[in-house]
């Protein structure tokens, strides 16, 4: 039963993204986009790769600081949570790169806006990036291959903060202690066609392909960890470190050395942040996904554990019948077998004791009824739909009255207790209809409306005046009184020839009230 309404459970999934062959061939056709661009922009001389545009500049080096510095909160929160060395080593690489860009807005909103040349090269703002990639590149390839292990807090700390620590300085001496490297770019007025644009050193070369194999090594190192784990942002992240290999190459062409030049590696460093954002959107909706089936999950244990309370409760009430009533009624039973016995016993007393004893056993009966289902349900795990026609059966073969069943709403959401009332008021009603009713049909008919239950025993008995039954049925009280312990009521409509019908209305879940309380 727990199964079949746990799959009834709506589960609401988020967007489909890319499915993980999309992913693996967007990631294989950028390599490919890549290779057939590049060659030509960096082969034919005609090409200028850079241009200057101050205000595009600042606004890309905002943007990659933003994104760089999300991507770096998003990596710590999941290496809080996770303790994965990957985790960690990638907020160090992207505090660096958060570090480098906002330094370069800094040098951009401090310099005058007027870019008198392409060729107007600045050291400093070259040395901080070249410095930040290598550390950045670096940290994720070292993060892909870091064995798992226990990292304690300060380690953390030091791993997260320590290697940026290196462009802060090299940006600090530049800034306030006006510090200057050595040019790592120079003039190459020898080339007609570049002329007065800047160009790289062969150690300037050397270092941008460096960084091209480090950035495409933490592509594949992140791909494989996407692959292995199924971290649809490590996808995202590979592809856009592909773009983030091939910008270096384009920089070693067309380097934009001074603030407000923008070159093709700037293009493909935005393609690169893109891609991060288009992993935190992934990510994003890969985590809405799992939570919402954690809460299917915990929805489907709530309902199991509401059904072992219920189990529970239904073993409960048998110990008590079997233990408290049945046993005060088998010791009734023996007192007035006694009694029928006793020679000094009136004659005309000998009636009343049978009558008695009659009763007596009529009790007995149903209340080992009882016990026998409670303990059926709490044996089989029955629900209480299960339970009510099980007895309702049991009841029609034993007496030979034809009893119809029915019911509508999902009973399980009955509270324990109240399931318990519910059976013994119904079992009361079918009592009197046996005993007095003198009916050959009887309709049971259990229904859920709204947060209330209903419960309805109809007969096509002989009937009987109501008001003149309210002072002397025990029955009628007794079916009151357990209606009244559930915050609910009892209704009973009858007239001698016109049959009866007993109405109970109680709801799902009420904290339990004085007997007497109500009518």
């Amino acid at each position: 039963m727990a199964a079949e309404r746990h799959a009834r459970l709506p589960i609401v999934t988020p967007r489909a993204g890319l499915t993980e062959h999309q992913l693996e061939r967007l990631f294989r056709g950028s390599i490919v986009f890549l290779v057939i661009a590049t060659v030509p922009i960096v082969t034919v001389p005609v090409v200028h790769g850079h241009f200057a545009a101050p205000a595009i500049d600042l606004a890309l080096d905002t943007m990659a600081g933003v994104v760089s510095a999300a991507v770096m909160i998003l990596a710590w929160a999941n290496f809080s949570e996770r303790r994965t060395p990957m985790a960690l080593f990638q907020a160090s690489a992207f505090l660096c790169l958060t570090v480098a860009y906002g330094s370069a807005v800094l040098i951009s909103l401090g310099r005058d806006q007027d870019v008198a040349s392409l060729a107007d090269p600045n050291p400093l703002q070259t040395y901080v990036f070249a410095l930040a990639r290598v550390l950045a590149a670096t940290l994720i390839v070292i993060g892909g291959t870091a064995a798992a292990g226990r990292l304690g807090a300060a380690r953390s700390r030091l791993i997260l903060i320590g290697p940026a620590i290196a462009p802060v300085a090299v940006a600090l001496l530049g800034l306030v202690g006006g510090w200057s490297p050595p040019l790592a770019l120079q003039v190459a007025a020898a080339d007609p066609d570049r002329s007065g644009l800047p160009a790289v050193t062969a150690f300037g070369v050397l270092v941008q392909l460096v960084l091209a194999a480090l950035f495409f090594q933490a592509a594949m190192v992140c791909r494989d960890r996407w692959r292995r784990e199924g971290d649809v942002a490590n996808a995202w992240m590979a592809i856009g470190l592909v773009f983030a290999a091939f910008a270096e190459i384009h920089w070693a062409a067309f380097p934009a050395g001074h603030p407000g030049q923008v070159s093709t590696a700037d293009l493909l460093r935005l393609v690169f942040f893109l891609a991060l954002l288009l992993g935190i959107e992934a990510e994003a909706r890969q985590v809405i996904g799992r939570l919402r089936v954690a809460n299917v999950e915990l929805a489907s244990l709530r309902e199991s554990e509401v059904e072992r309370a219920a189990i529970e409760e239904r073993a409960r009430l048998a110990r008590e019948l079997h233990d408290g009533l049945a046993q005060d009624l088998w010791l009734a039973k023996l007192k007035t077998g006694q009694l029928a016995t006793w020679p000094g016993l009136p004659a005309d007393a000998l009636p009343l004791v049978e009558e008695a004893q009659a009763a007596i056993d009529t009790g007995l009966a149903e209340a080992r009824q009882a016990v026998m289902a409670l303990r059926l349900a709490a044996e089989h795990e029955l629900g209480f739909h299960e339970l009510m026609a099980r007895y309702v059966e049991d009841f029609e073969d034993r007496f030979g009255l034809r009893v119809e069943f029915t019911s509508g709403g999902d009973t399980s959401r009955i509270a324990p207790r109240t399931q318990a009332e519910v059976l013994r008021i119904a079992q009361e009603a079918l009592v009197n209809v046996r005993q007095h009713a003198d009916a050959t049909v009887v309709g049971v008919r259990l229904a859920i409306d709204g947060d209330q239950v209903s419960l309805r025993v109809v007969d096509n008995g002989r009937g009987f005046d109501v008001a003149a039954a309210k002072r002397s049925s025990f029955g009628l009280h007794a079916m009151r009184e357990r209606a009244t312990l559930i915050g609910g009521r009892v209704s009973v409509v009858s007239a001698p020839g016109e049959g009866t019908r007993v109405t109970l209305t109680a709801p799902l879940h009420a904290e339990a009230t004085t007997p007497g309380a109500g009518g």
